[in-house]
């Protein structure tokens, strides 16, 4: 999905807009940390079930990375991260609203929520890998994966092992990674 670039024009166009953006990707690095934090958190201190909270903090940090996709259209990569905030949406929402009966199902479609989203991260990785701090998304990526993978060797789950913690560590790492691109982007020159 390039724009008309092509070798060293494309990573130098990628590195100006990933500086031009560094706060907004720091932003929303914060944000998906503390969407991490309480899909940990909040099912362990209150009787609100996990996976409305997970639904409502995939939903939000979806829409967040709408709203940062916006501030980068000019660049190459735009498709990957408009993906990204896609999925994270839909599937929140998806997990919000737990259309499939029962816990299997509702795990299942966690798991393949992650499993997609990991997926296109590692993807958005290796489009983004002449980026400094472009190999925490590929680790991003991977936990993602393994999130997903222990989310269906651990069916059905119990209460000290629930989605929403799983999906937390997911989110907080991805958080990391946004951060991490952030800061060296910034430092750029």
């Amino acid at each position: 999905m390039s724009i008309g670039y092509t070798g060293g024009r494309e990573r130098r166009h990628t590195a100006e807009v990933f500086r031009d953006n560094w706060v907004y990707l720091l932003l929303l690095g914060v944000a998906l940390a503390v969407a991490g934090a309480a899909a940990i958190l909040v099912p362990a201190v209150s009787e609100i079930p996990a996976s409305r909270i997970l639904g409502i903090v995939l939903v939000g940090s979806g829409l967040l990375q709408v709203i940062q996709s916006s501030k980068m259209l000019n660049w190459a990569g735009f498709m990957w991260h408009m993906l990204l905030a896609s999925l994270a949406t839909v599937g929140g929402a998806l997990i919000y609203m737990d259309p499939f009966a029962g816990v299997i199902a509702l795990t299942v479609l966690i798991a393949a929520v992650f499993a997609v989203h990991g997926l296109t991260q590692i993807a958005f990785a290796i489009r983004v890998r002449s980026q400094k701090g472009w190999h925490w998304f590929l680790l991003s990526g991977c936990i993602a994966l393994i999130v997903s993978i222990l989310l269906l060797m651990k069916l059905p789950y119990t209460h000290s092992f629930t989605p929403a913690t799983m999906a937390g560590v997911s989110l907080l790492c991805a958080g990391g990674a946004y951060v991490a691109m952030a800061l060296a982007s910034r430092r750029a020159t």
